[in-house]
């Protein structure tokens, strides 16, 4: 009986090495496009195109001021920051990042080289689970 969970562990190894990934496992996409509201929710799908089309949909039927750049990542671990900016006009953004203050940077930087100012973080959330940290 031993021998043969031996090689049940082994072939679902070997599995997994072939595949690149473990058995049965789907790559995973979370994207999020913000909006002024901060009420957009995180989507996911099976691939980074799909998911960030689903976030702009999902803005779109939830307020008009969508930022249309949806921010994505295929790393469920990684955390959205999502931030808006009142200058030189409303316009929200998120990235995402292994932590808070990466994810924050990242987005800081994207309104720092557009030139907006006046900006505030609206909160964070789980590319995983989709909840606000």
């Amino acid at each position: 009986m031993r021998g043969l969970a031996y090689v049940a562990v082994l072939l679902g190894l070997a599995v997994g090495i072939a595949f690149g990934s473990p058995a049965g496992a789907q790559q995973r996409w979370a994207a999020i496009d913000p909006n002024g509201e901060a009420s957009s929710p995180v989507v996911w799908a099976p691939s980074e195109r799909e998911a960030r089309q689903r976030a702009v949909d999902v803005c779109k039927r939830l307020s008009q001021s969508c930022a249309n750049g949806p921010a994505s990542t295929d790393d469920m671990g990684d955390v959205f920051a999502v931030m808006c900016c009142r200058a030189p006009r409303l316009g929200c953004a998120a990235a995402a990042a292994g932590g808070r203050q990466e994810a924050l940077k990242s987005v800081q930087k994207m309104f720092a080289d557009a030139g907006y100012s006046n900006c505030a973080l609206r909160h964070y959330m789980s590319a995983g689970t989709g909840r606000k940290q």
